[in-house]
């Protein structure tokens, strides 16, 4: 009986691997590439060993970036062993192993998703080996799981159309890369060194989703640099209740009124002016007093994004980072697998519950919670609890969630402290109960005009208890207890305050907010079959958003605050978007973007083939390659750009 070859997709992945199949790593063995047992072999990729071959390798001419050469559309794409000595000695290693006699059965362990497949495939292809395989799908890397995913291990075949859209997803950005950064470059590439005063004619990469969100974060810059502030105007009337003796106050509520282009009209200075005058010598009446319990339920788990998005906003983290502290943490064991765009768990991950919560018990930062958690009595989460477990809303794979494993959060770097802490306590507070708030809305009438007073107080902080929060008072106007005012009870009016308030521009985004933007794509579609049929697709993936916000910064398009994570266009940027726009615009068109990224997610599902997707895709680059060549370019980009980088400028 031969032996069983098991490839991960890093070296500390294989470690784990390694253990649960009784096989120790040693120093020697991290040299030569794999660590053997008697029924054993694990080895482990570097992420990705092999990748596409430029347009040259198909024909020296392309070795020339010419006009006429454009559109390259292979007919079978070509690929290579990543130019690095390391890399290429570890595939040899690997196709080596996979061709051996006494390998009788290969397991594909590298992560569970569309890249992990991928670089297994890449991998398997090129070493010429024919043996049977077997796909290990888990979504943490405990023993457990592990041993688990083995067990489970399903036939490398029923991964084929996850595997068919992730070398479409790869065709796809060849072709965007190749075609459209060629054809700019040649096309405007001086253009855009003129503008940005540098002698050497510029190289302007395109790709399929990084130059939409280029466009994302230039759109979003010119409507702060357009923005035009608008003065408007309300009142806050100050009110003595005649019978409770309460003094508070009350805003405005204006009718609202829509200007001609069906847009909000702004209240001018005179006419707040005119309404004081006309009801300030008239008596107030309280009409209405509205007491309710509002419960607020806990907040859904992290997916990356949130949790990308939530770590930026508290410890101005970059998404990038982020990105790498949840691997490693993944990696040791503590966390479920990070790149997922799921915010539940699934039925059969409910069982694991009552171990991760004694796991998260023995950790003396957390016990008090759990406790808490045990004295509800029954646990607040099962099958029936939507909100939090949803198997049609899982897809490769769950929310991320603490394992069972203990963490030693002493030993923890600060940063890898703060995020493990966010994910454990998400998790927490899905088993405490609402917390519940008091609100009150006083209607207090002058005359015709309407004056609102609110008051919302924390009853029961329920969930926020995991998050210390405690009994306070929010969105109040006043700091009087306004629910002890009675219906039809007359008011004195002690004065009005003329409130000047100013329209403010969008904010710029930060890392973490253009990471959620480019998950939520479909709110930039007007179309609404079209923004349904993409809802659960965004723009790139979650295993791929961070790294395209990152390329952005490394290539000069974009700047990142390092203190703050606000992203600004540079002038290199924004030209390269405003060529863009005025030769093919849908280049920019989130929609189209994430209408492609839908169609990578049909093939997954079979809801479409790779032969209809590849003519879509081929008949798109070719229509709008010819589009680009068409343009003129008869357009003075620098004065454009110089125009329009004033502020206010119209």
């Amino acid at each position: 009986m031969g032996k069983n070859l098991y490839i991960t997709e890093k070296p500390s992945v294989a470690s784990s691997f390694a253990d649960v199949l009784g096989i120790k790593i040693t120093g020697q063995d991290r040299k030569r590439g794999f660590a053997e047992s008697k029924n054993f072999v694990v080895t482990w990729c570097f992420g990705h060993l092999i990748t596409m071959a430029f347009p040259d390798a198909y024909d020296p001419l392309y070795k020339k970036w010419r006009i006429e050469y454009l559109p390259i559309i292979p007919e079978k794409y070509k690929y290579i062993v990543i130019d690095n000595e390391g890399v290429k000695k570890q595939f040899e290693t690997i196709k080596t192993l996979m061709t051996r006699e006494d390998i009788d059965l290969i397991y594909a362990c590298t992560d569970s998703g569309r890249e992990g497949e991928y670089i297994y495939r890449l991998v398997y292809e090129h070493s010429g080996s024919s043996k049977p395989a077997k796909r290990v799908w888990i979504s943490s890397q405990t023993e457990e799981a592990i041993k688990q995913g083995i067990d489970e291990a399903k036939d490398i075949g029923e991964y084929n159309d996850l595997s068919t859209a992730a070398y479409c997803r790869a065709k796809e950005d060849w072709l965007f890369g190749m075609n459209f950064s060629r054809i700019y470059t040649c096309m405007y590439g001086r253009k855009v060194s003129d503008v940005v005063k540098q002698e050497k004619s510029s190289v302007i990469a395109i790709g399929r989703v990084m130059t939409c969100v280029l466009g994302l974060v230039v759109d979003r810059e010119q409507e702060i640099r357009n923005f035009v502030p608008k003065k408007h105007y309300g009142i806050t009337a100050v009110f003595l209740s005649c019978e409770s003796e309460l003094e508070y106050k009350g805003k405005w509520q204006p009718e609202k009124k829509k200007s001609k282009d069906d847009e909000e009209k702004y209240i001018e200075k005179e006419e707040t002016e005119k309404v004081i005058e006309r009801i300030k010598d008239k008596p107030a009446q309280i009409k209405k007093v509205n007491i309710k319990k509002k419960n607020e339920q806990p907040p859904l788990l992290f997916n990356l994004a949130e949790l990308q998005s939530e770590a930026n906003k508290k410890f101005k983290l970059p998404v990038e980072k982020t990105l790498e502290i949840a691997q490693g943490l993944y990696e040791k064991k503590l966390i479920t697998y990070p790149r997922t765009d799921c915010r539940v768990i699934s039925t059969d991950v409910l069982g694991e519950i009552p171990k991760v919560l004694n796991g998260l018990f023995k950790n003396s930062v957390y016990r008090d919670n759990v406790s808490r958690i045990k004295e509800f009595g029954e646990l607040r989460v099962k099958k029936t609890t939507k909100r939090f477990v949803d198997d049609k809303k899982v897809t490769d794979h769950y929310a991320i969630i603490p394992t069972y494993i203990t963490a030693n959060t002493n030993n923890m770097d600060d940063n890898s402290r703060k995020i493990y802490d966010l994910i454990v306590k998400r998790f927490l507070a899905i088993f405490y109960p609402p917390a519940v708030y008091n609100t009150v809305k006083v209607e207090t009438h002058i005359d015709s005009e309407i004056f609102i007073s609110n008051a919302k107080t924390l009853k029961e902080p329920g969930w926020k208890e995991v998050y210390d929060v405690s009994r306070s008072k929010s969105n109040e106007l006043t700091d009087v207890p306004i629910h002890l005012l009675k219906k039809n009870e007359n008011c004195n009016v002690e004065g009005f305050d003329l409130d000047e308030k100013e329209t403010k521009p969008p904010s710029r985004y930060t890392d973490g907010s253009l990471i959620i933007t480019m998950e939520k794509a479909g709110k930039f579609i007007e179309d609404e079959e079209l923004r349904e049929q993409i809802k659960t697709s965004g723009i790139g993936t979650s295993a791929t958003r961070s790294g395209i916000i990152k390329k952005l910064k490394d290539i000069g398009y974009v700047k990142i605050n390092s203190k703050t994570q606000v992203i600004t266009p540079t002038i290199k940027g924004e030209a390269i978007v405003e060529v863009v726009r005025r030769t093919a615009k849908e280049l920019l068109n989130p929609s189209l973007t994430a209408s492609w990224e839908k169609g990578l997610t049909m093939i997954e599902n079979r809801e479409t083939t790779e032969s209809v997707f590849e003519e879509k895709l081929h008949g798109y680059i070719n229509k709008t390659i010819n589009k680009v060549k068409k343009s003129r370019g008869n357009f003075n980009l620098a004065n454009i750009i110089k125009r329009e980088s004033k502020p206010n400028s119209k």
